[in-house]
């Protein structure tokens, strides 16, 4: 019984590895080279990327938790 949950247990872990991506070596030499910058912080937030706020598919009343401000002591 013990050999046969090692050897199940084993071909599991070899189909897991056949599914992984490409090692990160493998990766990096074809992803292309980014580089960290250092920005102040309005700069930084400037760069961000704006969209039109998109609801779609919200209902306030998912969330049954959401404190209205009738109790001022609930944060």
């Amino acid at each position: 019984m013990m050999i046969m949950m090692m050897r199940a247990a084993t071909a599991a872990a070899a189909a897991l590895a056949l599914s992984l991506p490409a090692t990160t070596a493998q990766a990096a030499d074809t992803a292309p080279r980014v580089v960290p910058q250092v920005l102040p912080m309005g700069v930084a937030v400037s760069a961000l990327p704006l969209a039109v706020e998109d609801r779609t598919g919200y209902q306030r009343t998912s969330f049954r938790h959401w404190n209205a401000g009738a109790n001022p002591s609930d944060g």
